[in-house]
């Protein structure tokens, strides 16, 4: 009897593990859901990044839906009411060829968000796979990359945009494409410079005794570890092409007729910018308001993904 009570005293220990675990488990969800709440208040924190990000929502609702929110089809061509100010009826005016001024930049909002979104989506994962390479690997690889790397930026970027437009042909996927290969070089330079950091730190050391493989240790470990940059980098980045899309349209290598663009109605208003200013100003206040937009919420999730922050 003695020897049987000893061995069902340890069944209480064993039992609790699981009640154990859970409580380990739940005790790092909860501390994961903290820090997204305290970055949400670092984030909300900054009021012009609310405003960012309300626009940007209202811009993605008219890029998914354009039909919904535009009074008129972008190519309807009104008779008799070219150039015609702001009215009841059309609230921004018509363009030289009598269509509805609201309608393209609706519709035109779809152009900038794909051309700006696709091409930063192109520059991020460029720039990630030359800069963790560099960074990770170092020596003669990292000076090989470095050099290439410097190489590109030594090109004057709008110069060669121009160039690599004219040669294939413009359209929204071809500058799409042409941009998102041309913009990677920033994003590769902050990868190298914090993948540099990264490798020396106790987590990848020890995942490399045990035998953890290279391209998992990159992507799994170590990348994970630095998306807080590229983030903020990629956000501030989209205005900026977009104001490339919109030069580029402007200079009839961008967006072709009758696809609406902010650029191209810049370039169609040009002729007629003194007699009719109103064509020119709807297109630049929305390229602007869209910029600045991104801009702040850069700014905002900077401050919310900085873990020096204080409440």
């Amino acid at each position: 009897m003695p020897e049987a009570k000893d061995r069902t005293e340890p069944q209480p220990a064993t039992a609790s593990r699981p009640v154990a675990a859970m409580s380990t488990l739940a005790g790092a969800e909860h501390r994961q859901r903290s820090e997204w709440r305290r970055s949400w208040n670092r984030f909300a924190r900054y009021r012009p990044a609310l405003f960012g990000l309300g626009f940007v929502s209202v811009l993605l609702l008219f890029a998914l839906l354009p039909a919904v929110f535009a009074p008129h089809s972008p190519t309807e061509i009104f008779p008799g009411t070219r150039n015609s100010p702001p009215s009841s009826d059309f609230w921004l005016g018509v363009d030289n060829a009598g269509r509805d001024m609201l309608s393209r930049i609706i519709f035109g909002t779809r152009t900038a968000l794909i051309v700006g979104v696709f091409a930063t989506g192109i520059s991020i994962l460029i720039g990630m796979i030359i800069g963790s390479i560099a960074g990770y690997f170092g020596g003669w690889t990292d000076a090989l990359l470095s050099r290439i790397v410097d190489t590109v930026m030594a090109f004057p970027i709008l110069a060669l945009l121009v160039v690599l437009a004219s040669v294939l042909g413009p359209s929204i996927a071809t500058i799409t494409i042409i941009i998102g290969t041309t913009f990677w070089t920033g994003y590769a330079r902050v990868v190298r410079a914090d993948m540099l950091s990264v490798r020396e730190r106790d987590f990848v050391l020890a995942a490399r005794s045990i035998g953890v493989r290279t391209p998992r240790l990159i992507v799994r470990h170590m990348l994970p570890n630095i998306l807080g940059p590229v983030i903020v980098l990629a956000t501030l980045g989209i205005g900026g092409i977009i104001i490339t899309e919109a030069a580029l349209s402007f200079l009839g290598l961008g967006v072709q007729p009758p696809t609406s663009s902010w650029g191209r109605s810049l370039s169609e208003a040009r002729p007629h910018i003194i007699r009719y200013p109103h064509l020119a100003i709807a297109p630049g206040v929305m390229i602007t308001l869209t910029v600045l937009a991104f801009n702040v919420i850069g700014d905002g999730l900077r401050d919310a993904l900085d873990p020096r922050q204080q409440e």
